[in-house]
This record gives C-alpha cells, sequence and structure tokens, in this order.
C-alpha cells in the first residue's frame, strides 16, 4: 500500500507528511459508521430560503443546476443528479460527531459541513477547490480520483458550474461508509456515486489578502488605529513630479503599524470567529438573575448547532477575551477555567468548574442565550 493510502490514523503524521501537501484516503476512519441525516433531511433544508442549497444534474450530457430554495424536486431531480446543501452543522447537532475527529485544526479555520446525497452515476465532474476538504463517506458506495496540481483548462457547463476538462488520476479509490479522503487545495478530483450515496464535506477556510484587507478597511472605517500621514521638518525636493523612495517607504510603514496594532488583532479575530451562524433570537428574553437562579439548580446549557467560540490567552497586551460569530466578550483571568469551559462546545453545568461563576460569565451566558447562540440542554 502505498504513501496516498492510510489504514490508521495518527494526528501528528497527518499533520507533518499530509496537510496542505498531499491526498490521503484513509480507510475505516469511523469504524460502524451511522448516517446521522438522510436524504429527505436534506431535501428539507433544501426547501428553506435561508439555506445554501443546490441540485447539480446530467441528463444525457447536459449539465443544469438547481439553485436553492428547491420548491419542484421532480422538476430538479432529473437524470443522474446531487442534491448539495452547505452549512447543514448550522442547523442539524447530531451531524456535529462528523467534525469532532477532526479538532486538532483550530476552528477558526473550519468552514462548514456540507452534505450532499448523489443517486447512482451522479457527480458534479471533475474540478478544483481552494480549500482543504475531509470527504466522509456514508451510505452507498463511491469513487474518487484525484489528480496533481497542474494548469488545467477550465470549462463552464452551465453558467453555476465550473469543471477542468481532466486529469491523470493519483488517487483511484472506491470508498465505503466510514472512509475519509482528504484532499488539499489545488489538487483535483471528481467523485462519481456507485451505489446511491451521502457525503460529508468537512471543509476549511483560508483567507486570502483581500480579505484580511477587508477586516483591516473595517477597522480603520470604524476610525481605530486611524493615522494620517505628515512630514515635518521635510527637505526641499529638486523637482515635484519626483516620488521619493522615502516617501513612498513612509506611506507603507503608516499601513504596516495600523497592521501590527493591537486594534487590528482584535478586527482578525472578529473576523476569524465570524461563521454566518443563524440567528435565532429568544421571542421573550431571559434576565441575569433567571439564568443565574438556573445555573445554581442544575440546568445545564449547551452551544446551538454549528456554534464555535475561540478563545485569546490574554498575551501581548491583549484582553483575554471569547469571541463568537463576531462579537467579543472580555473576561478576567480568575474566569478562564468557566469561559474555556463554555468555549468548549460541551455541555454546561454549575459542576463544570470548582468555583462558582462570575457575574461576568453569567451575563456572557446570557446575552449568548438571548442572541441564539447557546441553548437549554436538554439531553
Amino acid at each position: 500500500m502505498n504513501n496516498l493510502y492510510l489504514e490508521h490514523f495518527d494526528r501528528d503524521t497527518f499533520l507533518s507528511e499530509y496537510w496542505q501537501q498531499k491526498p490521503v484516503v484513509i480507510k475505516r476512519f469511523f469504524p460502524n459508521f451511522v448516517d446521522p441525516v438522510d436524504e429527505n433531511d436534506l431535501a428539507g433544508l433544501a426547501q428553506e430560503a435561508e439555506v445554501d442549497s443546490r441540485i447539480v444534474s446530467n441528463t444525457n450530457g447536459q449539465w443544469d443546476v438547481a439553485q436553492g430554495p428547491i420548491e419542484d424536486f421532480d422538476q430538479a431531480c432529473k437524470g443522474q443528479w446531487t442534491l448539495l446543501v452547505q452549512g447543514v452543522d448550522k442547523y442539524i447537532q447530531d451531524v456535529a460527531p462528523i467534525m469532532t475527529p477532526f479538532n486538532f485544526i483550530p476552528h477558526w479555520r473550519l468552514d462548514d459541513l456540507m452534505v450532499s446525497y448523489a443517486t447512482q452515476g451522479a457527480g458534479v465532474g471533475a474540478h478544483i477547490d481552494q480549500y482543504d476538504v475531509f470527504l466522509v463517506q456514508g451510505k452507498g458506495k463511491r469513487r474518487w480520483r484525484v489528480g496533481k496540481p497542474d494548469n488545467y483548462a477550465e470549462i463552464l457547463p452551465h453558467p453555476k458550474l465550473r469543471q477542468i476538462e481532466g486529469f491523470e488520476p493519483i488517487i483511484d479509490v472506491v470508498v465505503e461508509p466510514g472512509d475519509v479522503v482528504y484532499v488539499p487545495p489545488g489538487w483535483p478530483h471528481d467523485g462519481e456515486t456507485i451505489a446511491d450515496s451521502l457525503t460529508y464535506s468537512v471543509g476549511y477556510r483560508a483567507p486570502d489578502n483581500l480579505q484580511l484587507a477587508e477586516s483591516l478597511a473595517m477597522m480603520l472605517d470604524r476610525g481605530e488605529a486611524q493615522n494620517r500621514y505628515s512630514d515635518p521638518k521635510r527637505a526641499p525636493q529638486r523637482a515635484p513630479y519626483l516620488v521619493s523612495q522615502n516617501d513612498v517607504t513612509a506611506l507603507k510603514l503608516q499601513l504596516i503599524n495600523a497592521i501590527n496594532s493591537d486594534d487590528f488583532t482584535l478586527a482578525l479575530l472578529e473576523a476569524m470567529s465570524e461563521q454566518g451562524i443563524p440567528e435565532y433570537p429568544l421571542d421573550t428574553e431571559v434576565t441575569l438573575q433567571q439564568v443565574s437562579n438556573e445555573f445554581a439548580a442544575g440546568i445545564s446549557f449547551a452551544p446551538a448547532p454549528g456554534v464555535r467560540a475561540l478563545i485569546t490567552e490574554g498575551k501581548h497586551g491583549l484582553p483575554r477575551a471569547m469571541f463568537v460569530n463576531g462579537t467579543q466578550f472580555n473576561f478576567a483571568k480568575t474566569d478562564s477555567e468557566w469561559f474555556e469551559a463554555l468555549a468548549s462546545g460541551n455541555v454546561l453545568n454549575a459542576t463544570c468548574c470548582q468555583d462558582a461563576p462570575s457575574f461576568t460569565f453569567l451575563k456572557t451566558l446570557t446575552t449568548l442565550l438571548n442572541n441564539g447562540y447557546w441553548e437549554w440542554y436538554e439531553g
């Protein structure tokens, strides 16, 4: 068996030899895999306007794409077809265990869980993604082919479908329930269903310079780290049409100083925690006193589906803070244990930590509950 196939998964080996370097097939990653959803669950989500979904179909070589919400499945599901639903982790809590084994990659890199259902012979064509993805096979069987990065000719068989002409596979494998195929960004791949199947795509995000610049622009627009160019005591210039290297360097340094500011660090953290989580605020807000009483009475709480908090450790002059979907919550060092318990995503109750929860912690929990980011746990 060559080094593109793993019988036994080890995260240190994976990170050192495969992550962002080359694809790999991991057999039986999930032993005795049982699907947490089925095609009916996906169809239900695809009918909702706030859910990103589509059906890609191929009938006698003709490609078509029906963008959700899907109102007429009989019309959209023709020939060989695939139903794809983005962000399923934000709507169905039962899919969370599929993502948990990949927690050795930080939460801020995780984008979402896309789930697809495909009929026999269906696929979306050979293509290249610009993100890392773990392709977890659910029920059925699927053939995956993966090739090496190269300058492939792109084709558009439909305005909403980007494919490449083809590639020479270095991986050609049939996967069964519980198997995983990891594909780094830039590696072409193509999946074809052998038997009607579900695929769970754990996708990761990697911001490009434009996205980072947008965070910088938003920070500056708020007036943070916003300085204006100045040049006191400058020397006379030989000709007014010349631009000196010193002036160019000073302008760049002005922007570099803004990037190196604590304000930009916090702006980045806000962007890194942004998940596009659907907000379901409570119709009647709960008070801090109500939450405090319930917490003391042993009531448990848990994050809403898909919510993943981030925490900064308070080093290099930055505050200790938790970030949830773009919102910052500061806390003291003495509250670290409680906030880490909150950010862990586990069920939260009064027995999680030795010390009693502080006012700051309970106030934060109250805000999260009222915003719909945390919920009462009914396990």
